[in-house]
């Protein structure tokens, strides 16, 4: 069975990090599984940096990761474009082959309710 599963990545002005917090949480359904961290930006245009930022040569931001089904991701995605459109966002999506906690491995077709 191939996997349908994904690893959605969001990176954000980190002054955006709480609406995605938000939208992520109150969305339908939820995305109650992530892992969110501050990051250096190095992009192709600092016209929106701070002054700060332009002296240090990098500007702030808030990447968020989640694992879930490839069709959620991409309904997320455009989510946050109705509901809570960021300048300067940027995301990826990956495919997961294996999903594990504690040194088990889960199959993907395993989580989130999904049969194999």
């Amino acid at each position: 069975m191939e996997s349908t599963f994904c690893k959605l990545t969001l990176v954000v002005p980190s002054d955006a990090d709480e609406r995605i917090i938000e939208l992520m949480l109150g969305s339908d359904p939820p995305v109650t599984g992530f892992t969110m961290w501050r990051a250096d930006g190095h992009g192709e245009s600092f016209r929106s940096a701070s002054i700060g930022e332009r002296v240090r040569g990098r500007v702030e931001r808030s990447v968020f990761i989640a694992v879930m089904e490839l069709s959620r991701a991409k309904s997320l995605v455009e989510e946050i474009g109705r509901e809570a459109p960021i300048p300067h966002m940027a995301y990826w999506i990956e495919p997961v082959i294996e999903f594990g906690r504690s040194g088990v491995a889960i199959p993907v077709e395993h989580l989130f309710g999904a049969t194999p």
